[in-house]
């Protein structure tokens, strides 16, 4: 567990609020292109990877209206998830944030500038290993999102060419420790 002090953090929950831009639920004004589907959200993109097996999901998710409804989708039993998801889950997440950041470039590098060497924590009431709970004038819990968001910051400034979604990217269609090739059906490649 990691703990954060609220007023020293950029604390993002809700995807009108402040930080909301980093929400996986804020609606990106130009969509993810990946496989044969656009994602209006990073969430619905990181939701169709689960299933790469499944074509038919992915499209559902693909076309669900909101990314709560693309969220819902992802997490109904027996759709067929994975059975490599968990180990794979956070390569993903790290993958779909620089897919992100690609196609909207001057909104997400905006708002990680603005963000300056603060920690950035999601900050989540049920999620304490992708986010951080409110605990009195602190943010507590694992973070997992947060940390992938300084990562990325902290690679951009380098220009480090692990910022770039082509970066965790395999070769193989097994699982290499990146983002499998062919998550999403259709494509050859996921970058």
């Amino acid at each position: 567990m990691r703990s954060y002090e609220r007023e020293k953090s950029c604390g993002f929950r809700f995807t009108a609020a402040a930080w909301g831009e980093l929400s996986n639920f804020f609606p990106l004004a130009t969509p993810i292109a990946a496989g044969p589907w656009l994602f209006t959200t990073s969430e619905s993109a990181y939701q169709a990877c689960k299933f790469p097996g499944r074509p038919d999901v992915q499209q559902r998710i693909a076309e669900a209206s909101t990314a709560r409804e693309a969220a819902a989708i992802g997490r109904t039993p027996g759709l067929g998830i994975d059975p490599g998801w968990n180990e794979q889950r956070v390569d993903v997440m790290r993958w779909v944030l620089r897919m992100k950041r690609e196609t909207n470039a001057a909104e997400v590098d905006a708002v990680l500038a603005a963000t300056g060497e603060r920690p950035i924590v999601e900050v989540s009431t049920r999620d304490p290993w992708w986010g951080a709970r409110p605990v009195s004038d602190r943010y507590e819990g694992h973070n997992v999102l947060g940390r992938l968001w300084m990562e990325l910051r902290q690679q951009l400034r380098e220009d480090d060419p692990a910022a770039r979604s082509r970066a965790w990217t395999g070769r193989s269609r097994a699982w290499t420790g990146r983002v499998r090739v062919g998550c999403l059906a259709g494509s050859t490649d996921v970058a």
